[in-house]
């Protein structure tokens, strides 16, 4: 139950209390006095929301969402060339690095394998914060501020109450001149009774969901990486994703939409209601508040508040006795009439149970107020017999209290006597007592120190075994390690060449279909993931004849020198025998 609920439940309390013609006179001479300078105003603002801009970006919306699922993003490779120690995954490109800088290679272990002092690494970084992301992030900031700026207007503009009350009262009445002036302004913002009634309630709810829609899009966390990134500035240029692909381009379309919008969006109307003279109900009641005011102003003047409560009970109590007589008479005639025959025993028994529960309320509460009587004259009583045992008690107390400080005197004397000499007893006692405690514990000392140098010089000794078999036992793990490294070292180098030669034998395959006359589909190694594949075999296979050809250039010039000496030889012998 609100204020508003509770006020007019008190209201109409109020009024069956003041239904009577004393209370019905008076109210009457203050409704018909100066009833010119009467005048009630009340103003409210009524509001009509355009719907074409939040169609608009209710539709956008759809688009803004499918592109944020899209999760676009670049991916960064960054390299650095970094101490070998620092290294913790060997990756193709290291090894293609190192091929290239054989500089690096400084290093030769005693079974020919070379070791380079630094290596190549890659790291690659996924990057969310693309331009369209940023883009995206920008447009939902933008439709934030659009539907707040205009929802929290218009939340305002029709939610808003203004009412004035002038009232200027001046009369005769009965023995009394009664002159009062009343001026009420009241202002209210945000009011419950108007939000629930307004016309733009419908849009105000739509424009709340809208602006729910777009606070969550912004907490997904791809914006919220966006967000972290430099914000964009207009005007905004049209990356080929903003032109072709139909998610950002019904974002793009938006976005344009938005920051092209000059107008409010929506309309208001103030709807002034002006009552004057007021009508005989209105006038009625705000009499009753006159009249009031009037009463309040009497009590607390003259001080009448314990009077009044007091007559109140008094009338209380006169009433309920009136009751009960009325109740009683009212038996009695049923009596007659159910003697008579004219009622059923129901009826009588029915008015008996009523007057019998009305007894009762008043009955329940003597016992407990004669009780309570009881009660306090048996605490006064005992409180009477107390403050008797108290004084006596006080005054042995006294007696007492001087007979001890007496005898407290002698005590005291003869005790600093005893204790002076058993402090004099105490302090020579005290004096030997340390003496023999300080050669002790002096004796005691040299023995520990003499014990702790013992077990210094184990202690260090066991230090010096301690080092030497660390040092033996890091000697070994050295070793391990590097043996490790070697054998990952190849581990990888084969691995390597197996891929190469993986790709070169997938590479001749291909060949060899081509070859043969064997068709490929349009569409086959289009994808970006096939198109790369057949990028690293043809690196491969351009590799692997490189190698080849090396090796069969080297062949090729080593068979045309053995035929040059063989032919040499022939020729002199055959010029020879010639």
């Amino acid at each position: 139950m609100n204020r508003l609920d509770v006020y007019y439940r008190a209201l109409c309390a109020y009024r069956k209390e003041t239904a009577v013609r004393h209370c019905e006179s008076f109210r009457r001479a203050v409704a018909e006095a100066n009833t010119e300078n009467d005048e009630l105003t009340v103003s409210k603002n009524i509001c009509a929301v355009d719907s074409d801009w939040m169609d608009a970006i209710e539709a956008g919306l759809v688009f803004v969402e499918k592109a944020i699922k899209q999760e676009r993003q670049f991916i960064h490779s960054n390299g650095e060339v970094m101490p070998i120690e620092k290294i913790k995954q060997v990756s193709k490109e290291s090894v293609q690095h190192l091929a290239r800088h054989s500089n690096l290679i400084t290093k030769q272990r005693d079974d020919g394998e070379m070791i380079p002092d630094h290596l190549y690494s890659v790291e690659k970084l996924n990057d969310f914060a693309v331009y369209e992301n940023r883009f995206l992030y920008m447009l939902l900031c933008y439709l934030r501020d659009f539907i707040t700026i205009r929802y929290e207007k218009i939340l305002d503009l029709s939610t808003r109450y203004d009412g004035h009350l002038q009232l200027k009262k001046d009369f005769v009445f009965q023995n009394q001149k009664l002159e009062y002036s009343v001026e009420l302004h009241d202002e209210r913002k945000n009011d419950a009774l108007l939000r629930d009634t307004n016309p733009a309630k419908a849009s105000i709810d739509r424009m709340d969901l809208m602006l729910k829609a777009v606070l969550a899009l912004l907490s997904t966390p791809l914006m919220e990486i966006a967000g972290k990134a430099p914000k964009l500035k207009p005007p905004i240029t049209k990356t080929n994703i903003l032109k072709m692909d139909n998610s950002f381009k019904g974002a793009m379309a938006l976005y344009e939409y938005v920051v092209s919008y000059d107008r409010p969006g929506y309309t208001v109307e103030q709807e002034q209601t002006r009552l004057t003279p007021f009508s005989d109900a209105l006038a009625d009641e705000l009499s009753e508040a006159g009249g009031m005011l009037q009463f309040l102003m009497y009590e607390y003047g003259l001080n009448l508040n314990d009077t009044l409560k007091k007559r109140m009970a008094e009338a209380e109590q006169r009433e309920r006795e009136e009751q009960i007589i009325r109740k009683e008479r009212k038996i009695a005639q049923l009596k007659k009439k159910l003697e008579n025959r004219e009622i059923t025993p129901e009826e009588y028994i029915l008015e008996l149970e009523s007057h019998i529960r009305l007894l009762e309320t008043d009955n329940r509460r003597i016992p407990g107020m004669k009780a309570r009587i009881e009660e306090l004259g048996k605490q006064n009583e005992r409180a009477q017999a107390q403050i008797l045992e108290l004084t006596d008690q006080k005054k042995a107390a006294e007696d007492s209290i001087e007979e001890l400080k007496i005898v407290h005197a002698r005590e005291r004397a003869s005790m600093q006597a005893d204790y002076e000499d058993r402090i004099y007893q105490t302090i020579t006692s005290g004096e030997n007592a340390k003496n023999l405690l300080r050669e002790a514990c002096g004796k005691k000392i040299r023995q520990a120190e003499e014990s702790l140098n013992a077990e210094r010089a184990v202690f260090e000794q066991r230090l010096l075994d301690m080092d030497s078999i660390h040092e033996k036992e890091m000697q070994s793990l050295k070793d391990s390690v590097r043996d490790g490294e070697q054998a990952c070292e190849r581990l990888t180098k084969e691995r390597d060449e197996i891929a190469e030669q993986k790709l070169v034998c997938e590479a001749r395959i291909k060949a060899l279909r081509a070859a043969s006359g064997e068709s490929f589909g349009e569409t086959e190694f289009t994808e970006r993931e096939d198109f790369n594949e057949l990028e690293r075999e043809l690196e491969a296979f351009v590799r692997f004849y490189d190698e080849r050809w090396g090796i069969a250039k080297k062949s090729i010039r080593k068979k045309l020198l053995n035929y040059q000496s063989l032919k040499g030889k022939n020729g002199k012998n055959d010029s020879g025998e010639g």
